[in-house]
């Protein structure tokens, strides 16, 4: 008969694609997996993976398996968020995946209030480059910028944000102020590294009745410094360096401070906004459902937006 840990054995092979990867997931050792693998599929007398020096992949009896097995586990952890969402308070714990530059600055913050009003809930908050597989990692969700393209989770806008040019006063006075987009390719842009995007393009929508980044205009720009990291584009603004285009939530108390200059407020890069995303699971439970909506009322009336 086949218990819970075998059916975590199994989707935790498929879903990482490795037995290493499975014992890492499960905190076990990779002889461990391994037997525990031989033993099912000796129980079931049939083979569940092609096993091969470069990948595991399951075969069509494993397939159906792990199809299976995921309704299973899901109705499981339904059934225990149902039981322990009876109880008056939240509690439990809560996987959460965050941008790195806007973890930092308004997730954690958020989350160590969330944390204080719901003292039986721990949070476990992970700062990544990249979203992760939420369902093969084991996330509850993600508080995450820019529209992912895949279809696999449920995506709700928490706030709108959008990615605006700013210089310094200093820079503005040196170089001049730009009058066009088309003006940016004669000035010192500093240059965002970002997977998959070409750095020197800066696809700039005009705000008002017309803020549809279908109708985004691709203007070429260059500068002598670039960086994967937005704090230091933004450090390099303020020091007089150049125009960054920025996420407004980086860069709006430095503008209402005067130490920025938003440049060109009529465009902007309509690419960031501030999203709730989560694996889809037949009952979310309480404690997950109070973060959620705990950050919808927080940021709905956040700073930034205009």
């Amino acid at each position: 008969m086949q218990d819970r840990a075998d059916l975590l054995v199994v989707l935790a092979v498929k879903e990482t694609g490795s037995l290493v990867g499975a014992a890492k997931r499960l905190q076990v050792s990779g002889a461990a997996i391994t037997k525990r693998l031989a033993q099912i599929e000796a129980r079931l007398s049939v083979r569940l993976f092609r096993r091969t020096t470069r990948s595991v992949m399951p075969t069509p009896e494993g397939e159906l398996y792990c199809e299976l097995a995921r309704r299973l586990v899901d109705d499981f952890e339904s059934l225990e968020a149902r039981v322990a969402d009876l109880s008056t308070t939240a509690q439990g714990s809560i996987k959460l995946a965050c941008n790195v530059g806007f973890g930092r600055q308004w997730a954690a913050p958020a989350i160590e209030q969330f944390s204080r009003l719901h003292p039986g809930v721990d949070v476990e908050l992970h700062l990544r480059n990249r979203l992760p597989d939420l369902q093969a990692e084991g996330f509850d969700g993600a508080i995450w910028l820019w529209h992912p393209q895949s279809t696999q989770w449920i995506i709700q806008t928490l706030a709108k944000n959008n990615r605006a040019m700013v210089a310094s006063p200093e820079y503005l006075q040196r170089a001049g102020t730009p009058g066009t987009p088309e003006d940016l390719s004669r000035h010192a842009c500093l240059l965002m590294l970002e997977r998959d995007m070409p750095v020197h393009i800066w696809r700039l929508s005009r705000l008002g009745p017309q803020a549809d980044p279908r109708f985004a205009t691709d203007i070429r720009v260059s500068g002598p410094l670039r960086s994967n990291n937005g704090e230091v584009l933004r450090d390099w603004a303020v020091n007089g360096a150049g125009i960054a285009l920025r996420p407004f939530w980086d860069v709006h108390a430095y503008i209402q401070s005067g130490r920025l200059i938003h440049v060109l407020p009529e465009y902007a890069k309509l690419d960031s906004d501030v999203q709730w995303i989560a694996p889809y699971r037949a009952h979310v439970p309480e404690r997950v459902r109070l973060l959620k909506e705990f950050f919808v009322a927080r940021l709905r009336d956040a700073p930034w937006i205009q």
